[in-house]
Parts: structure tokens; C-alpha cells; sequence
């Protein structure tokens, strides 16, 4: 009798430690997700230090598993400069999920950030045979090759876009062209014509990319 005692009360000592464990790991993706989403606030306001410090408060353990936080941590390493650690936390998120798109994205805008516009050229290539309709990598495409002095792969990229897309990926790119020919107020024409149409969020990812190519 006392061994079956033993038996019965060690499965409820577990059952126990799983339920304890359980409420803590709740607890635990509590605390992430409102880390995660006060983050995101300070990154989306411009305060990446704000934003890292908050992420740096979650711990290695928890921020390590998290592929939202290293994505986001990355992401104000690479608004802050440091592009060398923001480049290898992507790529152990895609080592992780060779799917994750986000960390794929912004594997290449770190790439064109730091001077690499050839490997930025060829990151969202692939990016766009995965998702051919998306108008935003087709407009980072359109910006590598016209960084690279690609002007006539630049001009065919352009001319795939539709003024009447989803996205003001055509008046950014007739605003680049137009800015590159030095007929300014073409390029502002263009700049205007997308804030009316898409308004600033739908407008903000193409501004940054703008400033990010130095133009």
C-alpha cells in the first residue's frame, strides 16, 4: 500500500509543477507581448535606444526564442548603424524560418544600408519570385539597380508598375527618375500625387526608402 501511494501522489505532485509551469509561461508570453508591443510604440516614434532597451529588460533566454523580438531588436540595431549584429541576429531568424519574411526584408535593406547594393539587388530578387505582386520589393529592386547605375534594368522595373496599384511604388519611381534627371518639380509633382492618393502610412515605407538610397 505504501509504494501505490507513492505512485498515485507522485503523478499529482506533477500535475501540479505542469499546471505551475504552465501559468508561468503564460505569465511569461504576457510580459513578451506587452514588452514586444512598448518596443514597437518607441521603434514606430524613432526612439530605437528606447526600443532596445526594452527589449534588452526581456532577457537573453526569452528574447532568443522570440522571433518577433530578434526581428524588431534587429531592426533598431540596423536604425541605429549597427548593421554587422543586425545582419547576423537576421540571419539566425532565418536559420530558424527561411520563410520569415520580415527578417528576410530587412536582410536586405541592411544590405543596401551598408553599401552592399549588389547582394541587396539580389536579396529581393528572390524575394520577389516568392511574392512577384508585392510592389514594394519591386520598388527596392527599382532602387538597387538605379543605385548600381543600372538605368535601363531601373527604366524596364518602372515601367512594370501601375499607377493605379496598390502601392505608390510608380509615382516614387517617376519622382526617383524625374529627381535623377534634375526636374525637381516632376519629382515633387510625383511625391505629391502619392501622399493624396495613399496618405502617409500608405506612403511612409517608400519615404524611408527614399532617404535610405539619398534621395
Amino acid at each position: 500500500m505504501k509504494l501505490l501511494r507513492v505512485l498515485l501522489f507522485v503523478p499529482f505532485l506533477t500535475a501540479q509543477a505542469q499546471e505551475k509551469a504552465t501559468n508561468g509561461s503564460l505569465l511569461e508570453q504576457q510580459r513578451l507581448g506587452a514588452v514586444l508591443r512598448q518596443a514597437t510604440s518607441d521603434y514606430d516614434r524613432g526612439d530605437f535606444q528606447g526600443a532596445l532597451k526594452r527589449l534588452d529588460a526581456l532577457g537573453a533566454a526569452v528574447a532568443g526564442g522570440d522571433l518577433a523580438v530578434l526581428n524588431l531588436r534587429a531592426a533598431a540595431l540596423t536604425k541605429t548603424g549597427q548593421y554587422e549584429e543586425a545582419s547576423r541576429i537576421f540571419g539566425q531568424i532565418l536559420q530558424a524560418k527561411p520563410d520569415y519574411f520580415p527578417a528576410a526584408f530587412n536582410a536586405g535593406e541592411v544590405q543596401f544600408l551598408a553599401g552592399d547594393r549588389e547582394g541587396a539587388l539580389e536579396t529581393f530578387r528572390r524575394l520577389r519570385q516568392r511574392d512577384p505582386q508585392n510592389e514594394l520589393l519591386r520598388f527596392k529592386v527599382f532602387l538597387c539597380q538605379t543605385a548600381l547605375g543600372r538605368s535601363e534594368d531601373a527604366a524596364k522595373t518602372a515601367e512594370a508598375m501601375r499607377p493605379s496599384g496598390s502601392t505608390p511604388s510608380w509615382y516614387y519611381a517617376q519622382a526617383v527618375i524625374a529627381r535623377r534627371a534634375g526636374n525637381e518639380p516632376d519629382a515633387r509633382k510625383n511625391l505629391q500625387a502619392a501622399r493624396a492618393l495613399y496618405g502617409d502610412d500608405g506612403c511612409r515605407l517608400f519615404d524611408e526608402s527614399l532617404t535610405e538610397a539619398g534621395l
